[in-house]
């Protein structure tokens, strides 16, 4: 499967890091989320973000075509960008998630996930997300993502066809690039 979801290249993680609750168009428990342009000031997808208890900042994305992926920030690891590396989701104890993982900044990676009903349905009433990696294992308890999925999915639903822009000083205009 080749996800050609609108993602923020070299800007994700700094955005990811930086994001703050008074920014967030919508929260949902411990998920924030908000609408992401791109350079042109049209909708390019919806982000929702929560930090994991050892400090590493979880996000999942969905683009204007409903493309989805997970997003994966931490400031303490180092990755070569624009390699990437088999990982396997595991979520309670349901059947593993194969995907693989790109690298596409120096801290963050994004994961491409299917949009099906087995792995949303796992996403949706899981309570720890688990991500095994050739030489790390992460996991993140899934707090209220039923919920956050739902305002993640209604905020691409309003924003779809949008072209508004905020050309403002300190308007939140993000750049995207297209990741194969």
């Amino acid at each position: 499967m080749t996800l050609r979801a609108p993602l923020f290249v070299p800007l994700l993680v700094a955005a990811l890091l930086a994001f703050q609750a008074e920014n967030a168009a919508f929260i949902s428990g411990v998920w924030q989320g908000d609408a992401n342009y791109d350079g042109d000031g049209k909708f390019s997808d919806c982000t929702m973000t929560a930090q994991a208890e050892s400090g590493v900042l979880i996000g999942f994305v969905i683009s204007k075509n409903y493309d989805w992926g997970l997003v994966l920030a931490d400031e303490t690891r180092k990755f070569k960008v624009g390699t990437t590396e088999a990982v396997v989701l595991l979520i309670d104890q349901r059947d593993p998630i194969p995907a693989i993982a790109k690298v596409i900044d120096l801290h963050g990676i994004v994961i491409p996930l299917e949009n099906s009903g087995p792995v949303l349905d796992a996403l949706r009433e899981g309570k720890v997300l688990t991500i095994v990696a050739e030489e790390a294992k992460i996991s993140f308890k899934l707090t209220g993502t039923k919920e956050a999925i739902a305002a993640l999915a209604a905020c691409v639903t309003e924003y779809l066809g949008s072209e508004k822009v905020d050309a403002s000083p300190g308007g939140r205009i993000r750049v995207t690039a297209l990741v194969d």
